[in-house]
């Protein structure tokens, strides 16, 4: 099995939009099974993902960024994306818009290159503070705890025509993000 020094972290770009897209359908039925109803992950299409990416990394804003994790054959395994607060709660709060990871490569420190990687890169870009939400069941949240984040807000959505609960998880120092997420003195 390849060492975690054979997996690049890079920028993203559209030729990556199937790569992201199987991650991306793949971690949403493993990860969400039972969360949420059957009916929408199992209408999740890697076709129709990878039109959204595609389209997304075409026409990417100079504040969203996302970034890829390939192993040493060029495979994409995990990605993030990431860029200004969608709710505009906090002035110069980024969030993370997305975290994902095939689940073989989950608990191997990739999803810790990610977000150091996304956390630097929004840090030069201006950017102070940052949030993500996750489902209130997702045990992902425990892997942002460790990186730092105090829980900030819930919140209930509807999807598939069922409440789901999320939780938002926040940093108020970006460059306390960076620093936990790449084993810096900050780590906890």
């Amino acid at each position: 099995m390849a060492s975690n020094v054979d997996f690049r972290v890079r920028k993203a770009s559209p030729v990556d939009a199937s790569g992201i897209a199987r991650v991306y359908v793949s971690s949403w039925r493993s990860t969400y099974g039972g969360l949420l109803p059957d009916a929408i992950l199992n209408g999740m299409s890697e076709v129709r993902e990878t039109l959204f990416w595609w389209t997304a990394l075409c026409s990417q804003r100079s504040q969203t960024v996302t970034r890829v994790i390939e192993d040493q054959d060029g495979r994409i395994v995990g990605f993030i994306s990431a860029g200004p607060e969608r709710t505009g709660g906090v002035a110069r709060r980024a969030e993370v818009y997305t975290l994902y990871l095939i689940d073989g490569y989950q608990r191997r420190g990739f999803g810790t290159k990610l977000m150091s990687a996304a956390a630097g890169s929004l840090h030069e870009l201006g950017f102070g503070g940052l949030i993500v939400w996750v489902l209130a069941g997702n045990p992902a949240r425990a892997f942002y705890e460790r990186l730092g984040a105090q829980k900030v807000a819930t919140r209930t959505i509807r999807m598939g025509g069922r409440a789901i609960q999320e939780l938002a998880f926040a940093w108020p120092d970006l460059t306390f993000a960076h620093a936990a997420a790449s084993g810096g003195p900050h780590a906890g």
